[in-house]
């Protein structure tokens, strides 16, 4: 009886064939629905494992394309105390290649210390040149990502030889070589946590990084060549009776400096063309440099004499100590001017402008000096 009905169905003109078809759908199906499991399961296993497994799974499903697999291209999570001063604290590189179609993408973060350029020394030339060292690649890759945050770590990180009070996390979404369109919002949630974990971590305080505090990029040192540097933000023209400002500052943990020269409105006399204005404040670690080679200035504060007449230009310094932020600082302010009369008369406004801008407490004039 089997056998006569194995003949029917091979005799059938067009049975065969469907069953062929049927059982080559089932195997295809089988062999998807293994493979999507597979994917599923290998997914799954990338996301627990990259950066430390910190990262957002429900918000990093929503970035990567969920049927193609994820590749862990790099992992490295050193947040803790590694008495070297990492320069990396986290970084992890989720990719994938497309099985059909060739196309391929990738989800990248790293997270690194905000490290000061290294002083060659503390008077204002000092400071001022570290406007022109060349920071290394991992501490610029932040202006090309897709976005981006600086947290404060008051309590500092571990195992640097200075303070480090400052971390970045940045990330990048890319497909096919080109920047994913809106992505910058959605890696908000990305972002946030690996901060988080970063901060947690290394023992940083302070309070929790949130979405709402991760942003694109700001323009890079070329892009804002024209904006006012942050350490001159509080200087008006005006001051000085001037125009057309043209500043120099630097921002560091440790000492804040800045030079600005303006244009004279209405000058006095044919040398009366231009006047300037410099501030440095130093805290922290550089109290005792600071006060080491400005030693014989500090040393004649108040007793220096009244300057002589004919002289091209005459520079006022006046010093302070203060607390600023909560921190002792010893702050410069000197003026510089084609006469006399104006610097001696402008000078301690100035240095209160200045220091009120820095919202700097319990000030003591140490002196001034003519220079």
């Amino acid at each position: 009886m089997a056998a006569a009905a194995w003949k029917r169905f091979t005799g059938h003109r067009w049975l065969p064939k469907a069953a062929a078809a049927v059982l080559a759908a089932a195997l295809a199906a089988g062999f998807l629905l293994v493979r999507s499991e597979r994917r599923d399961a290998r997914n799954a296993e990338v996301l627990e494992t990259a950066c430390g497994g910190v990262l957002p799974r429900e918000a990093v499903r929503g970035l990567l394309p969920g049927d193609e697999t994820w590749e862990l291209r790099d992992d490295l999570d050193l947040t803790g105390p590694s008495g070297r001063g990492p320069r990396t604290l986290l970084r992890c590189s989720v990719g994938w290649d497309e099985f059909w179609g060739g196309g391929y993408g990738d989800l990248r973060l790293a997270a690194v210390p905000v490290l000061d350029v290294p002083l060659s020394g503390v008077r204002l030339k000092d400071v001022l040149a570290t406007r022109n060292v060349k920071e290394p690649r991992w501490a610029t890759e932040h202006l090309h990502a897709t976005t981006q945050v600086t947290a404060d770590c008051p309590d500092g990180l571990a195992g640097y030889p200075r303070p480090v009070t400052r971390f970045r996390v940045h990330a990048s979404l890319s497909a096919d070589g080109a920047e994913v369109a809106g992505a910058a919002e959605e890696l908000g949630d990305v972002v946030a946590a690996a901060a988080d974990h970063v901060r947690i971590r290394g023992g940083c305080g302070g309070r929790v990084v949130e979405p709402s505090d991760v942003r694109p990029p700001a323009p890079g040192p070329a892009e804002e060549s024209e904006e006012v540097p942050p350490s001159c933000r509080w200087f008006r023209p005006g001051m000085l009776d001037g125009r057309d400002p043209d500043p120099d500052g630097v921002t560091h943990d440790e000492v804040d400096a800045c030079s600005v020269r303006v244009t004279r409105v209405k000058p006095a006399n044919r040398l009366d063309h231009s006047a300037s204005v410099a501030s440095v404040s130093w805290r922290g670690g550089l109290l005792p440099e600071a006060r080491t080679a400005y030693g014989a200035e500090l040393a004649a504060l108040s007793r220096a004499p009244e300057p002589e007449g004919g002289e091209k230009s005459y520079t006022l310094a006046v010093w302070a100590e203060s607390s600023c932020s909560g921190a002792r600082t010893l702050s410069r302010v000197a003026v510089e001017t084609a006469g006399s009369a104006l610097a001696a008369d402008r000078a301690d406004r100035i240095l209160d402008a200045y220091l009120t801008s820095s919202g700097c407490r319990a000030v003591k004039v140490l002196g001034k000096v003519w220079k």
